[in-house]
């Protein structure tokens, strides 16, 4: 068991001073990981999962001097590189997903909690990730005083794509997000909302939904509450004027949502309707 945990983490160095050090950075990255895992968010978490498994880790890790303290953890963690600890989380997850071909890869932006200073002008941390089954396979942080697109980019061009269907919520509807994708041999859904006004504009009106190429719907009930969702799809080149086909050339259908609710007898609570650009995926 300690060859392969010191397999998992030899792309990360050691940044201490040589034999200055109580602990073994691989004890310290082990536990840390584990909390990871487990959901756990801070040193403090570190801690308390290490004080719940002392029996387990003792079996499998070294730990010369016993368990780290939360001041350990957190001088041994700020010291690695982050991107070394990135290619450590990849690898991990390439073995449960063995390929993303076939599958579908959301990408969600989240402002992560506790780490929003107080200090005038400072919006927090947002990190990007990429998730498949409920793994997340890659991240990117968004860059401070960025517009926020800047990280769709960066985190496709980390993946292998190959055969997926990418899923990008408005953040991400952009010409040059949509090429990148392609040019991944992947197909893409992009939220159409007000970030392309011209674009919602055309998509979203009424009389070039007229004729439609294919349409679905279902309905769900549940304690007094009646859904219903319909699905329209049609080519883009149908529905788009010839320079918004110029601009989006990879986009080949537009998708329609309308989704409505009907509570007590009242209807159209909940209404909504969304949009979504798609490319393969035979939607």
């Amino acid at each position: 068991m300690q060859e392969e945990i010191k397999k998992l983490f030899s792309p990360i160095k050691d940044p201490r001073v040589i034999n200055c050090s109580d602990h073994k950075l691989i004890d310290i990255l082990f536990i840390a990981f584990c909390t990871l895992l487990s959901n756990g968010e801070d040193f403090e978490d570190m801690v308390e999962f290490w004080e719940q498994r002392l029996d387990w880790l003792e079996e499998i890790l070294e730990l010369p001097n016993g368990i780290p303290s939360l001041d350990t953890f957190n001088r041994g963690l700020q010291l690695i590189k982050p991107d070394e600890f990135t290619k450590v989380l990849e690898s991990d997850a390439a073995d449960p997903l063995e390929s993303v071909k076939g599958k579908l890869i959301s990408f969600d932006g989240k402002k992560m909690g506790g780490v929003s200073p107080n200090s005038k002008g400072n919006p927090g941390l947002y990190i990007l990730s990429a998730w498949v089954n409920g793994l997340s396979i890659g991240q990117k942080k968004v860059e401070d005083k960025s517009n926020k697109i800047t990280a769709p980019p960066k985190l496709i061009d980390s993946l292998e794509l190959e055969g997926s269907v990418v899923s990008i919520d408005a953040i991400g509807c952009q010409v040059d997000i949509a090429d990148r994708i392609v040019e991944a041999k992947a197909d893409f859904l992009l939220a159409v909302k007000a970030n392309q006004g011209s674009l919602l504009e055309e998509v979203s009106d009424f009389f070039n939904w007229k004729d439609v190429e294919g349409i679905n719907d279902s309905w769900e009930y549940d304690h007094g509450r009646f859904k219903t969702r319909i699905c329209k799809i049609k080519g883009a080149s149908n529905l788009l004027s010839p320079e918004m086909m110029e601009k989006w050339a990879k986009v080949k259908t537009v998708i329609e949502v309308v989704a409505e609710r009907t509570e007590k007898g009242i209807r159209s609570l909940g209404y909504r309707k969304s949009f979504t650009l798609a490319f393969g995926c035979d939607a």
